[in-house]
């Protein structure tokens, strides 16, 4: 190797380990410093990024054990993760370097080249002035980069240093870089002396700034809000406080409000008030910019520009006595409102549910202990919601598939919504080693559990490209899967180490929860447009689901999906089967 200049720089021309030609240097931060090179054994350039000499050896032994720890496992990390929105890395390795005739061991990686564009190049420093502009955005950057976040956040990796400058562009495509931050939970934490000088503190997660080392997925969804919140606003001044909760100055609009929200969750101090997931916050977005909200006539021309001034101010002093007595008036109606639906009673009450095909249904709630939750998170990041015990009495009717009488049905929690797409395709990759597809049909450990298309409609949310599972339109991510077999849907649910609802629960939400009359959903539909019943489920008896019976006995509950399924509320079916517009959703025990 040739010897490097007097400041550890390595020079041009410099032939690294017999395969790597320096060209020229890149980029220099605080941990590393980046090289163009040349692979003359692959003919292509490529990235080297190599712990600096001099940067490193001014630190104690503990201190230096501790950086190289984590520049390692940074390789070990990022070679790990296949996502088209992830910086490639070919490999990590070790040299010796001449720096004024003495010899010093470097540790470096080779890594994919990227122009020197990164996703700050994509943004308005003063903040995008037009809605459309700031959809286009959403879509193109940003959902594809929580995507990614979610493959890297599958991999236990917790990156911990996301800004702007850390995604590199490759032509149109945001690429996540610089894992030296990043701590994956089956690797050795670094010391908190060591952790506690890096980072960009205007996209920092407080618990991150106070404690490095009990930083996980949900900084990284702080970091994420923040510059969601940049490309609305403009970047963030150093005038502005860090870690806080961050809002809008305007969002008057159908788009912005809703929006608004999303950055509010995402940049909740508490991390345990943000949203749970990188998956659920590509969810939220898509729902926001590909499915209806609301009443659009009274959004603002999507071309016209955005008010900076929020909109309050704007309309005189006489605003607030209105304004006062329409609070008072919404506060006293939610409280009547909340007084004469209670969903979970105090104590036992005999209650008559809405009538569902003329076959009444008497429920009675009994006490359940105080320490449960009544609401929480399942482990795909599905909201739960707890469904109070009772001793319901089913009448006769059902054609024996649920026996009439009383029956007595322990607490329990059932998720808020089906399974999504989004979430079905995260778990065929999660198992990709059980996959095998012939054709449109998916099978895991050689049963069928998916198939890719409907003939009838042509309707084919999920696509598979020969390596992962992806979806064929996002608009359709958040829409709940269908043409899922039984065993896809208990497959799933094992995954999560949940379990499919019993029919009995679902007769039981189905039947009091107040919306089992709505009727049949319209499919495709995004699940956040189903209505919620009085336990805050959504689409109970709007789309076929799965269930069980007993260990044996695997059901069909809810709406009729299609002449190819009888008529009743319950139906016995073979669990190998795709049935058209059929999904599932999860249930767990209450400890």
């Amino acid at each position: 190797m040739k010897e490097s200049n007097e400041y550890g720089f390595i020079a041009p021309a410099t032939l690294v380990d017999d395969t790597y030609q320096i060209i020229k240097l890149i980029g220099k931060g605080g941990m590393g410093t980046v090289y163009m090179a040349y692979d003359v054994r692959l003919d292509r350039k490529v990235a080297l990024k190599v712990i600096s000499p001099d940067f490193a050896e001014n630190m104690d032994r503990e201190r230096r054990e501790s950086l190289m720890k984590r520049f390692e496992s940074e390789a070990r990390i990022a070679a790990k993760i296949d996502h088209p929105n992830v910086i490639r890395i070919y490999g990590f390795k070790k040299e010796t370097l001449i720096t004024g005739g003495t010899a010093h061991e470097i540790d470096y990686l080779v890594m994919e080249l990227l122009a020197q564009r990164t996703l700050r190049n994509t943004m308005d420093v003063s903040g995008f002035e037009y809605e459309e502009e700031i959809r286009d955005w959403i879509a193109k950057y940003m959902v594809p980069i929580l995507d990614g976040l979610q493959t890297v956040h599958e991999r236990g990796i917790i990156h911990r240093d996301l800004k702007p400058e850390n995604f590199f562009m490759k032509d149109d495509t945001p690429k996540l870089a610089d894992f030296g931050l990043s701590m994956g939970r089956d690797l050795p934490s670094v010391t908190a002396s060591v952790a506690d000088i890096y980072g960009t503190v205007a996209y920092m997660a407080p618990e991150q700034f106070y404690n490095f080392s009990l930083a996980r997925e949900a900084a990284d969804i702080y970091s994420l809000g923040k510059i969601l919140y940049e490309v609305v606003e403009g970047r963030i001044s150093d005038k502005v406080k860090p870690f806080k909760q961050m809002r809008l100055s305007n969002h008057e609009t159908d788009f912005l409000e809703p929006l608004n929200d999303i950055i509010m969750k995402a940049t909740a101090e508490n991390p345990n008030d943000r949203i749970a997931s990188a998956g659920e916050f590509r969810e939220r977005l898509m729902e926001l910019i590909y499915c209806k909200t609301g009443d659009r006539s009274k959004t603002s021309d999507r071309r016209k520009p955005l008010s900076r001034r929020p909109g309050l101010f704007r309309t005189g002093k006489f605003i607030w006595p209105a304004l006062m007595m329409l609070v008072l008036v919404l506060v006293l109606t939610a409280a009547v409102m909340l007084f004469m639906h209670d969903p979970f009673p105090t104590s036992p009450a005999d209650v008559v549910s809405p009538q569902v095909e003329k076959i009444p249904v008497a429920v009675q709630y009994q006490p359940y202990p105080d320490h449960l939750e009544k609401s929480g998170r399942a482990p795909d990041n599905s909201i739960l919601h707890l469904i109070p015990p009772a001793e319901i009495d089913v009448p006769e009717g059902m054609d024996g598939v649920l026996e009439s009488g009383k029956r007595k049905i322990d607490a329990f929690y059932m998720t808020e919504s089906p399974v999504t797409n989004q979430q079905f395709v995260a778990f065929l990759n999660r198992n990709l080693d059980r996959i095998r597809v012939v054709e449109s049909e998916v099978y895991f450990d050689d049963v069928p559990v998916l198939r890719l298309s409907e003939k009838i409609r042509g309707y084919k949310p999920i696509v598979f490209d020969g390596k992962r599972f992806l979806l064929k339109e996002p608009m359709h991510a958040a829409c709940a899967v269908l043409l899922v077999t039984g065993y896809g849907a208990e497959a799933y649910a094992a995954s999560y180490g949940m379990r499919l609802p019993a029919a009995e629960e679902w007769y039981y939400v189905m039947t009091t929860g107040g919306k089992a009359d709505t009727g049949r959903i319209e499919v495709p539909t995004p699940v956040i447009n189903y209505e919620k019943d009085r336990y805050g489920l959504r689409g109970i008896n709007q789309l076929a689901e799965w269930g069980r019976i007993d260990e044996d006995t695997p059901v069909i509950v809810g709406q009729v999906p299609s002449d190819m399924i009888e008529s009743e509320l319950i139906i016995e079916k073979d669990m190998t089967k795709y049935y058209t517009d059929t999904g599932f959703r999860l249930s767990k025990n209450a400890e």
